[in-house]
């Protein structure tokens, strides 16, 4: 056995910023620090800084401490009244005592040109069991002459019923409510999405992509046109026996979010949906024998990422195919 002394290569801590400005919603920022292995999960919350906000190179004040209390636990940001606008320039700046001071900057990115969303189910029959898979076409203009960063993601809802439970034989009635889920999708479906998947997944059967709550991609293969972008639901909905008359139920909805984002919020997203594929690199990496992912940081003097976005949405019906 050999005692080993870690303490001699701890680093200095440095502070780490994280802040999406998003059009239409008030602006927060998280701060806390980096830890060393021997610190064993501590709290680095830093809820006493100085954290200034700057618009297009003007300063609008400082952004305040503020704890939210969100069901079993509570989330401390740093708050703004100020609420994004295409266009603007963000800059945040945060110091506290004992750290480096840090600064992140970004440009806020116009709205997408969403157009149009289809969305089908079919049933499909698998040893004498009924299940519904689907599939969605999301068609968006580009802007030609620049680079753009997109995250699409998607979400289905399915009506809520009420029963008469005194009489059963009568019909459910809808409440007027849907629920919405984050649907699953089967991103290698589309060609922005499959191309990232390199030969030698494909023949060892890594070729799923993770993203349950979106993916981000580039217009690298549809630069200044528009696109039609066809994805396959990668969950199969059981078939309910109760709702097959027409009368007895209304059709689910489907949701798609797609949001305009900057190069640099991209970078980062990108690196974490690599980082969550079962890509082979990946399992090499794992056991130290390749280079890992390194996520993508923009914060001068510490760690983090300062991104942008603007989301535009698409609600339709499911249409049922046989």
């Amino acid at each position: 056995m050999k005692e080993v002394d870690l303490e001699y290569l701890r680093p200095d801590s440095k502070l780490v910023l994280n802040s999406v400005a998003s059009v239409g919603e008030p602006l927060k920022a998280s701060l806390s620090r980096t830890w060393f292995y021997t610190e064993d999960y501590p709290n680095v919350t830093i809820g006493d800084a100085k954290v200034e906000l700057y618009v297009n190179d003007r300063l609008l004040g400082e952004m305040s401490w503020n704890v939210e209390e969100i069901d079993y636990y509570a989330i401390g940001n740093y708050v703004s009244s100020y609420i994004p606008v295409p266009g603007d320039k963000v800059r945040i700046e945060a110091k506290r005592e004992g750290f480096k001071q840090v600064m992140g900057e970004d440009i806020v990115p116009d709205k997408p040109a969403l157009l149009n969303l289809y969305a089908e189910s079919h049933e499909e029959n698998s040893y004498g069991y009924s299940y519904t898979k689907r599939r969605f076409k999301v068609t968006f203009r580009d802007k030609p002459s620049e680079q753009n960063c997109y995250l699409i993601s998607f979400a289905y809802g399915s009506p809520h019923y009420e029963y008469d439970y005194d009489d059963w034989e009568k019909p459910p009635v809808f409440s007027g409510i849907y629920s919405w889920r984050p649907e699953p999708i089967d991103y290698t479906s589309d060609p922005v999405f499959s191309n990232k998947v390199s030969a030698l997944d494909k023949v060892l059967g890594n070729d799923w992509l993770s993203g349950y709550n979106g993916r981000p991609f580039s217009d690298e293969l549809f630069d200044g046109k528009e696109y039609t972008m066809t994805l396959d639901g990668n969950f199969s909905y059981g078939y309910n026996p109760g709702f097959t008359q027409p009368e007895n139920r209304l059709p689910d909805s489907a949701r798609v979010y797609l949001y305009a984002i900057s190069e640099p919020y991209y970078k980062y997203l990108l690196a974490l949906a690599n980082l969550s594929d079962d890509s082979f690199n990946n399992n090499l990496a794992d056991i130290g024998l390749a280079e890992p992912v390194r996520v993508f940081n923009n914060i001068e003097g510490g760690l983090g990422i300062l991104g942008t976005a603007c989301v535009d949405s698409l609600t339709v019906a499911i249409q049922e195919l046989n």
